[in-house]
């Protein structure tokens, strides 16, 4: 692939994977259930195999859910809890060892799309995410080319989530994992704008709720699971 088209293909990879999903443990001082939607095969293909992804985001964790695998992660916790409701089995994938799954998954696609710097990151500019107070941050790759990453911090924190999310983001990017690392808040939209993605949006609020009756079972193995010993189990 030409160089100039390798720039223009990493430039979602690395908030595409971090979508799916990121070690502190406080929570907001009120309970939520943010739910957020992705597309992050929009951009980068080798990640189609999940389809839409969609996050349930709470004070004490967040749960992923897939078309054919779900996965959660407490605050404080080392591990991923990810399921398969077809073969009725889960395993507790390692935090740390989320990016180098990305790796394997995408093969070839990650060779020389990594910049050789940290891309710098412009000072907030303030405004509203689907009613929500946010502030924008945006990673310069270039004149024409950035991602804006719209966080909240009016929910109090994610720890999990931003956990999740820097692993996977480094995991491919491991620049871009640097400039992630500094942005603060809840992510509630992400968008990218480079000459192959003309604002897409790879994130955005779905809905948003003061009330988090359902965190509690969110956040746990589901009945009549049985744990498989290999990862390899859960993705067959």
């Amino acid at each position: 692939m030409p160089r100039s088209k390798l720039h223009r293909f990493w430039s979602g990879a690395a908030f595409a994977a971090a979508l799916f999903v990121s070690a502190a443990t406080s929570a907001a001082t009120r309970p939520f259930h943010l739910v957020l939607e992705a597309n992050p095969a929009a951009p980068f293909p080798f990640l189609g195999r999940f389809g839409e992804v969609e996050l349930h985001v709470y004070p004490h964790g967040v749960r992923a859910e897939t078309i054919w695998l779900k996965g959660f992660s407490a605050n404080g916790s080392r591990d991923l809890t990810v399921e398969n409701p077809l073969s009725r089995m889960y395993t507790n994938v390692p935090v740390a060892h989320l990016g180098s799954m990305i790796h394997t998954l995408a093969g070839s696609a990650l060779t020389k799309i990594d910049p050789q710097t940290p891309p710098p990151v412009l000072a907030p500019v303030s405004g509203t995410v689907h009613g929500i107070a946010a502030q924008r941050y945006r990673i310069v790759y270039g004149e024409d080319a950035w991602i804006d990453l719209w966080t909240t911090r009016t929910l109090g924190d994610s720890p999990q989530l931003r956990a999740l999310v820097q692993q996977l983001v480094s995991g491919i990017s491991p620049m871009t994992g640097r400039s992630a690392a500094a942005i603060p808040g809840v992510p509630v939209y992400v968008e990218l704008n480079f000459s192959h993605y003309k604002r897409l949006p790879l994130l955005k609020v779905k809905n948003l709720t003061f009330s988090a009756d359902d965190e509690e079972s969110a956040l746990k193995v589901g009945r009549l699971y049985a744990e498989a010993p290999l990862p390899d189990s859960i993705w067959k």
